[in-house]
């Protein structure tokens, strides 16, 4: 009778451990990407979150919900899936103001004022080429 309990003690503990290990392995919080990214499009744009985050920008300052809450790193690690952090996820021919459908009014509205005004004394590149690249290293699809 003890040898039995001993065993079911034993495989409930290891079935315990490896749902849990399992449990841990699903919630890996999202992170900004460590190496740059480039944004594929028409006009393929490079952008590296690492560069940006040193300035001090808080990942805010793009992401924002459907309401335009601003999304903070934590909302972010929370998430379940990275795709709703791409622009054109709301960012469509569907939105519903006609003025912020097209991602490229989008980016070049938000991008440019950053990049022009600065950023605790540092201001961003402005000429296209400087974002645009001609070739996509690691693109990720609708932002």
């Amino acid at each position: 009778m003890k040898s039995k309990a001993s065993i079911a003690a034993i495989i409930t503990t290891v079935v315990g451990l490896a749902l849990g290990i399992t449990a841990v392995q699903a919630e890996d919080p999202l992170k900004a990407p460590t190496e740059p990214i480039t944004i594929d499009g028409k006009k393929p744009v490079q952008f590296d979150h690492a560069v940006h985050q040193e300035l001090g920008l808080d990942c805010a300052e793009c992401h924002h919900d459907g309401e335009h809450t601003p999304r903070t790193a934590e909302n972010i690690a929370a998430l379940s899936d990275s795709e709703v952090l791409q622009c054109a996820t709301c960012h469509n021919e569907e939105f519903a103001n006609p003025e912020l459908r097209d991602r490229k009014t989008v980016f070049h509205a938000n991008c440019r004022e950053c990049h022009q005004e600065g950023v605790n004394g540092k201001k961003g590149p402005t000429k296209c080429s400087d974002c645009h690249v001609k070739k996509a290293r690691k693109a990720i699809e609708g932002c």
